[in-house]
């Protein structure tokens, strides 16, 4: 079921239909409710970790994290299982059709409150993206057989067909290219419609980003809080060698009394040869990594720890993640849909972009 507007628009003003849902709850009891509980609700101790340090499965009615995610992201983990987002679910791909998770989703969105829903249609565009069904045909056809006779050794991913009949879009890299008669033809760059003004390219650049970072658990990262309650995420790739980002820490205190909790992710420039990747070692090993990471980017290194803890592991996977996702220089702003801000920005400028 590929979604469009006047999908989104009927029953309610949500993309399901009753009948989805109807189907999704018997479904979701079947294989769904040992772990997330008969109504979504999961445990009443979700949030507290079990002897060998996991999470137990999160509610999926609203109350937790699933509504960050958008509806291709809800299925791709369904579908794929929740190892990839750092959880123990296993993957129902041969046991569950496309529809079939559709209307799992369905029911367990139906129990997100209007405000959550609302928050979470909002924060994510009607998709453009198909559904499993177009992936999985496109996947056992000789669509890409012609690219990868040019690309040699490239990885293929994300083979998806556009909303635009008999285009497909494949994903290279941090690359889109889009393949036309059936393969034998190829154009890169971005696909624009130009009757609503949409991206479709940067829509998927936007999709891959939040997928990306989703990776990440708060323990991974260094977050500074937003003061109060939170308003808004920034999810910033930072090198404490680079002026600009040691310029946007100067402003850090401003995001977080506009109520902004900035999360800071690794990008060693240069990767392991450059100047700050030892730095964001001692960061991520140190025991307060906020204090760290403030004297660091004020060029005050006496007091950090040497960076050959575990967690200084973070450093490479960090570098990989931003390449993954277009990053190539440094402070890459990400807002929470996905959205790249690229370079610094003054705080005066900023907040307002992530408020509105």
């Amino acid at each position: 079921m590929l979604l469009t507007s006047q999908t989104i628009a009927a029953d309610n003003d949500r993309w399901y239909s009753d009948e989805q849902v109807k189907l999704g709850k018997e479904l979701f009891r079947q294989n769904c409710a040992a772990c997330h509980g008969q109504e979504a609700e999961a445990t009443p101790n979700w949030k507290q970790t079990d002897a060998n340090g996991n999470y137990p499965p999160p509610p999926l009615n609203g109350s937790a994290h699933a509504w960050h995610h958008d509806l291709n992201l809800l299925r791709r983990t369904v579908r794929e299982g929740g190892a990839k987002l750092g959880g123990q679910m296993p993957g129902f791909e041969g046991r569950l059709n496309a529809a079939q998770i559709d209307s799992v989703i369905a029911f367990f969105q139906s129990k997100w409150p209007d405000d959550i829903y609302q928050r979470w249609a909002g924060r994510f565009e009607t998709s453009d993206l198909p559904s499993l069904n177009d992936i999985v045909v496109a996947a056992n056809r000789p669509l890409t057989n012609l690219l990868r006779q040019r690309i040699g050794d490239a990885k293929i991913d994300n083979v998806a067909q556009t909303s635009i009949e008999d285009v497909w879009q494949v994903q290279i890299g941090n690359r889109y290219i889009y393949l036309l008669d059936d393969g034998k033809h190829a154009l890169m760059g971005d696909l624009v419609n130009l009757e609503s003004g949409r991206n479709i390219t940067e829509r998927s650049r936007r999709i891959a980003a939040v997928a990306a970072i989703a990776e990440f658990s708060d323990e991974d990262l260094v977050i500074f809080a937003a003061r109060g309650e939170s308003k808004a995420t920034l999810n910033v790739f930072t090198d404490t060698s680079c002026p600009f980002c040691q310029k946007l820490h100067g402003e850090i205190e401003k995001l977080q009394e506009a109520g902004i909790t900035v999360r800071y992710l690794p990008y060693a420039r240069g990767g392991s040869s450059g100047p700050g990747y030892q730095q964001l070692k001692s960061v991520w090993c140190a025991g307060d990594r906020n204090q760290a990471m403030t004297d660091a980017k004020n060029q005050r290194f006496d007091s950090l720890p040497a960076g050959d803890c575990a967690a200084a592991a973070m450093i490479d996977r960090g570098y990989r993640t931003g390449n993954k996702i277009g990053i190539s220089g440094t402070p890459a702003l990400i807002k929470s849909n996905g959205e790249k801000i690229e370079g610094y920005r003054p705080y005066q400028e900023l907040i307002p972009q992530l408020l509105q």
